[in-house]
């Protein structure tokens, strides 16, 4: 990874040295499954489980982002879904407000992304 590009993900909360332990220092692999984010469908899911107050669904969707997003090293988005996921998991529905600052962080790693 080249140390620019390094940096800025650094720069937007993410954990690149702890990830690439994880990923036994495969850059190539850790790459692979950045682009993987693009695809996934987590946010989409959690949206429209929130719009039609399905806090079960929205909780499955929010959980299931945590994971990957973790795994990912993707801090600054994983701080923010972290008590969110809590939220969901008492029975609790997210605001609009909750639901917009996690897109907006969400949208700002994916752009991030799609641009390596």
């Amino acid at each position: 990874m080249e140390n620019a590009e390094r940096i800025l993900l650094e720069q937007h909360g993410f954990d690149v040295d702890g990830t690439m332990k994880r990923f036994l220092n495969n850059e190539q692999l850790y790459r692979k499954c950045l682009k993987k984010f693009l695809e996934d469908g987590s946010m989409d899911e959690l949206k429209k489980a929130c719009a039609e107050d399905d806090i079960e669904k929205a909780f499955k969707a929010a959980h299931t982002m945590k994971g990957f997003i973790s795994n990912l090293g993707m801090n600054k988005l994983s701080h923010l879904l972290y008590p969110l996921v809590e939220k969901l998991r008492t029975g609790n529905a997210l605001t609009q407000d909750e639901i917009r600052e996690l897109q907006d962080v969400y949208q700002e790693m994916y752009e991030l992304i799609e641009k390596m």
